[in-house]
């Protein structure tokens, strides 16, 4: 059996670590370390239904099943069972079927050992030793999660090249040389190796994609909280601009307001002035006193000195005599003839 045909070394405890982590782990990958200055990637195995079912229908409970129900079916008219080849989706579907249920993290565990036992044999290549690096990712490839180096070892090998060793000496004869093995096994491995470089470029496209979306997704972001926020400092400068501009406003109006004010009130103290005036003039008209004699009360008023002189007991005393008023009304005569003369001899400035 291929079981016992093929040992493995290091992935005693892998299935282990599959179902303790299952639910960080994202997809594994398998290298061929073999050859150490060049190793080789040959597959990857994602932790969903799609990779797992085909893994976990080969259950030999669910073979038996299968086995039964197509000799069931071997009664029935071939014509009748004729349908399509089923593509992908429907593949996933009829495995799902056979399964009967929705694989869990547990299941994908299960089934990721057998894809790493089953790609191991594959890749053999008659060899009886070979040795693997087993690498197990996050989801989306964000981190290694962990690492295990195993080797598969194939029991037959050398029982298999015994059985097909020829004679080294049957008739003395030399044996003519094949390259038949030698051109399949180089273009095997030829093939298996562009393969694994495709899925490796295929890989960094896909990652390199997905950070350049990353990218974008994160400045337009960016860019939006950063529009936002411009929009809110406009809306905050346009109420602040509004804000100033009312408070103008009312400022203004109290100004014209106060204005209008201070001129209705000089209106009023000129018309009371005026009135007051004029009952004065009727006063002192009624007293005998005449409007020239009243000017020149208003301006002796308007000196507080001369009105401090005439108050004086003293000068009054003169003022009765009727000598010094002549003497007075002279000085004032000639005071008046000097300033008179001098406007006169004092020619008229530009401003004037």
């Amino acid at each position: 059996m291929q079981g016992e045909r093929y040992v493995f070394d290091g992935l005693n405890d892998l299935g282990g670590l599959l179902r303790r982590r299952a639910k960080d782990i994202g997809y594994l990958a398998i290298w061929d370390r073999t050859d150490r200055v060049s190793e080789d990637m040959l597959g990857r195995f994602d932790f969903t239904a799609e990779d797992a079912l085909p893994y976990l229908v080969r259950d030999s409970d669910l073979c038996d099943t299968l086995d039964e129900d197509e000799d069931a079916d071997e009664g029935e008219d071939p014509s009748q069972n004729e349908e399509e080849p089923d593509d992908e989706g429907d593949s996933v579907a009829r495995d799902l079927r056979t399964f009967g249920r929705q694989p869990g993290p547990a299941d994908f565990a299960a089934a990721a050992v057998r894809w790493v036992r089953d790609v191991a044999v594959r890749n053999m290549a008659g060899d009886r030793l070979r040795r693997f690096r087993l690498k197990i990712y996050l989801p989306k490839g964000a981190r290694v999660l962990d690492t295990r180096s195993f080797s598969c070892r194939d029991d037959d090998a050398e029982t298999t090249l015994v059985a097909h060793q020829v004679d080294p000496m049957p008739d003395l004869r030399i044996p003519s040389p094949s390259f038949e093995h030698v051109e399949v096994a180089s273009t095997a491995r030829g093939m298996r190796a562009l393969g694994d470089y495709y899925a490796q470029w295929g890989q960094i496209v896909l990652g390199s994609v997905g950070q350049l979306q990353g990218v974008n997704n994160a400045m337009l972001g960016r860019m939006h909280v950063q529009l936002q926020e411009s929009r809110n400092q406009v809306d905050q400068l346009v109420a602040a601009i509004l804000t100033h501009r009312a408070a103008e406003a009312e400022l203004a109006e109290q100004r014209r307001s106060s204005d209008r004010s201070d001129d209705a009130r000089t209106q009023l103290a000129q018309q009371a002035l005026t009135q007051v005036g004029e009952a004065a003039k009727a006063f002192l008209a009624s007293r005998g006193v005449t409007p020239e004699l009243a000017d020149a009360l208003g301006a002796i008023g308007q000196s507080p000195e001369l009105v401090a002189t005439l108050n004086d007991p003293d000068v009054r005393v003169l003022m009765h005599d009727p000598t010094n008023l002549k003497m007075l009304a002279g000085l004032l005569r000639q005071a008046a003839a000097q300033s008179k003369a001098l406007r006169e001899a004092t020619p008229p400035t530009a401003n004037s």
